[in-house]
């Protein structure tokens, strides 16, 4: 994996090219927002630069435009306008300290950068070796070289450089270009699987080939992911749910995200999905430290949290259309919005949502089998990934007083739910399958948490039966693995969540600062009172 300074680079590098947009703009807006937010400012002089005709407001706009980028580390389109200006390099043919900063920080030498750079910001068709040609003079063979991007990302001292690549072909919506390179180099062993199938499953979810949810399915079953990877499997299904408009389960995934790697990460997006479901004073409690203090989407939440009206709004308006054209986020929309049904419409619209009552949880391929064999072979898969326990049993240690089992309309994530006794049903012990038999009704997703006579929530105890994760595939006890059955409990239940139309029952459990969000077998699961 990758230091933190490498990722925090690629942080930056993965929003920083901006297609063209057709959007009036001029100079003097422009100039007028870049005093009260210079970040916002940059997609308008942007603008400027590409609607206007040689003059001096095209230039001004341009060196303002370069400062700017320098600014706010906006590395790959600060490096593209140093090189339409040939000035990558000083006149004693020294690097820019920008290009300089850029490669050291990941490790690479400027011609690496610069060649990934031009190669994967254009359309990269498959490369098929022709045959090995035989030298003139002393008759050896002479291996054919592949052409940029596959030849430098091959190399084991760019590998940095993969994430780069994948960034650029992201953006500029060279999803087939992108497929063409994974392969290659995965075919190379480049790529180890760890690696490989987070970038597998994220190019599904931007391109719409193949099926998001299997391919994280499947990822998820992979023996060997680490932490991280699974961090970052969970944050792509996470974007998968959102842009498909389920907002509280996305949520449950970015905050599952971050209990493996990335916390900070998963508690900003789990702050984004908040505010747009209008619960502000939630998302503003969930912010915390920084997690990329030059996002233009961070920026915005911590005004919005900050702000007690809306006045500020207008002058943002152009630059916020702009940006939400180019990189959809909920906190765009709410601001363009404020709020409301209006803001999640809009994400979903910019997104290219299809909204369905139905789930890509079937258990159809849709993926071949020889790619999915190569990805994962057979002999490296559990039978259900990291995040599904169907196959362990487990019991719910209630209390005495315990009477009823409530659906909760508008659940807190981070404090007491409100019960209202119209929404509870008394239920007796036994599985969790009865329970919900009795409760459930017909709506794609429901959380319930138990109540007791006065309809006040009870604290609720999880405890998994049969050992750890590894034990349950019948492999040797690995405790300290952090995963959602690791660790027998007992846990805290937040929330039973329950999908009819998928007949999936899910349980939210929290021990400290671990959180999961667990599939579970309701049959599997006594209810025990203590």
């Amino acid at each position: 994996m990758f230091s933190k300074r490498k990722i925090g680079i690629l942080f930056f590098l993965v929003f920083s090219l901006f297609p063209s947009l057709s959007f009036g703009v001029s100079y003097e807006e422009a100039y007028e927002l870049e005093k009260l937010s210079p970040i916002f400012a940059i997609p308008l002089y942007e603008e400027v630069v590409r609607s206007s005709g040689i003059g001096d407001f095209k230039k001004t706009a341009s060196s303002r435009l370069y400062f700017l980028y320098e600014k706010f580390n906006k590395y790959i389109p600060a490096v593209q306008y140093q090189t339409r200006a040939g000035s990558l390099k000083n006149k004693k043919g020294e690097w820019s300290s920008l290009v300089k900063t850029l490669s050291d920080g990941l490790g690479v030498t400027p011609f690496s950068l610069l060649a990934v750079i031009n190669s994967c910001s254009k359309e990269t068709p498959v490369w098929e070796a022709p045959e090995p040609t035989v030298h003139p003079e002393t008759g050896e063979l002479i291996q054919p070289t592949p052409p940029d991007p596959y030849r430098v990302l091959s190399k084991k001292e760019n590998h940095s450089l993969i994430r780069l690549c994948y960034s650029l072909k992201m953006k500029q919506k060279d999803f087939e270009g992108w497929d063409n390179v994974f392969f290659y180099l995965f075919s190379k062993d480049v790529l180890t699987k760890d690696e490989a199938l987070p970038l597998w499953v994220g190019s599904s979810i931007q391109s719409g080939k193949g099926t998001p949810y299997r391919r994280v399915f499947f990822s998820g079953r992979f023996k060997e992911l680490s932490n991280e990877s699974k961090s970052d499997l969970l944050f792509l299904y996470a974007k998968f749910l959102r842009h498909s408009g389920k907002f509280e389960s996305s949520t449950r995934y970015f905050l599952t995200s971050g209990t493996y790697a990335s916390s900070k990460r998963g508690k900003w997006e789990t702050a984004k999905n908040l505010l747009i479901m209008d619960r502000k004073k939630e998302a503003c409690t969930m912010i915390g430290d920084s997690f990329n203090a030059g996002d233009e989407s961070e920026i915005l939440m911590k005004k919005i949290c900050q702000s007690g009206n809306w006045d500020w709004i207008q002058s943002y308006l152009p630059a916020l259309k702009i940006l939400m054209r180019e990189n959809p986020d909920p906190v765009f929309a709410y601001a363009l919005e404020g709020g409301g049904r209006e803001a999640i419409d809009l994400f979903l619209k910019q997104v290219g949502a299809k909204i369905s009552d139905k789930d890509d949880d079937s258990e159809e391929d849709s993926e071949s089998a020889d790619i999915l064999n190569k990805l994962i072979p057979p002999e490296n898969r559990n039978k259900f990934p990291f995040w599904d326990a169907r196959d362990k049993e487990a019991d719910l240690v209630v209390p005495d007083r315990a009477k009823y089992l409530c659906k909760v309309i508008r659940r807190p994530f981070f404090g007491t739910p409100s019960i209202q006794p119209q929404f509870c049903k008394e239920v007796s012990p036994g599985s969790l399958e009865t329970l919900l038999s009795i409760v459930a009704e017909e709506e794609e997703e429901a959380s319930f948490a138990f109540a007791d006579p006065a309809y006040l929530p009870l604290s609720v105890k999880w405890v998994w039966k049969n050992g750890t994760e590894s034990e349950s595939n019948g492999e040797l006890a690995q405790p300290k693995i952090l995963g959602p059955s690791s660790e027998p409990g007992p846990w805290n239940l937040e929330y039973i969540v329950y999908r009819k139309i998928l007949n999936r029952a899910y349980a939210e459990i929290r021990i400290k600062d671990k959180y999961f969000v667990v599939s579970v077998k309701p049959s599997y699961v006594i209810w025990n009172k203590n």
